[in-house]
């Protein structure tokens, strides 16, 4: 059980700080890790691979990944998840609140029978793509479509997606497989670090 007074043993406060600090170098090291991997240079290029939501960006990568979302039932039940998880977050304004969103835009991100056959359409014939809107509708809760739409087109300039205009005029999205090899990478050298299986001491990476 937690004490209630979290302060009063300075051995586990020691210890707190070693795994907030092995979270902040984290969470530095990921950005800093696609700014060293980008094929391009480019000033505008850079400053959006270390913005914070680009954390969120590659996380979502990742996790298709790694829960091994492959088939058109796959992707259909995590829609029905996304679906399911936005329709609650729609009922609780305190929620919303805090979350900084509003409840048509959630409603916007909802896959409906307008949006999902086509993006399980789009699955079927070339599993991993994603239309660059329905990739802003996943993503609604972590940021705006408009920062969605920016992260985007810099990853697809420093080689980590691969972006190209369907024959209908929609974008479509695919991962080049870089972002989930340093996601996880720095997820699992995290976990190291936490539970002490080697590595440098978190403490001593200057953030």
């Amino acid at each position: 059980m937690i004490s209630n007074d979290i302060f009063a043993d300075n051995a586990a406060i020691d210890a707190d700080l070693d795994v907030y600090e092995a979270m902040l170098w984290s969470r530095f090291h990921l950005l800093e890790s696609l700014v060293s991997e980008s094929r391009s240079r480019e000033e505008n290029v850079i400053d959006l691979l270390r913005v914070e939501p680009m954390y969120q960006f590659v996380e979502f990568f990742y996790l298709l990944k790694a829960r091994s979302i492959e088939t058109v039932d796959d992707i259909s039940q995590y829609v029905e998840a996304h679906n399911y998880y936005i329709d609650m977050l729609t009922r609780d304004g305190e929620k919303m609140k805090r979350m900084g969103l509003r409840k048509d835009r959630l409603l916007d991100a909802i896959f409906t029978a307008d949006t999902l056959p086509r993006l399980i359409e789009t699955w079927k014939t070339r599993p991993g793509v994603i239309e660059q809107s329905n990739l802003g509708r996943f993503l609604v809760a972590q940021m705006s479509s408009e920062t969605c739409r920016k992260l985007i087109i810099a990853s697809t300039e420093a080689g980590f997606l691969d972006r190209t205009k369907s024959p209908y005029g929609a974008m479509l999205v695919r991962s080049t497989g870089v972002f989930e090899r340093i996601f996880g990478n720095n997820l699992r050298e995290l976990r190291d670090r936490i539970t002490g299986i080697g590595g440098n001491s978190p403490a001593s990476i200057t953030l």
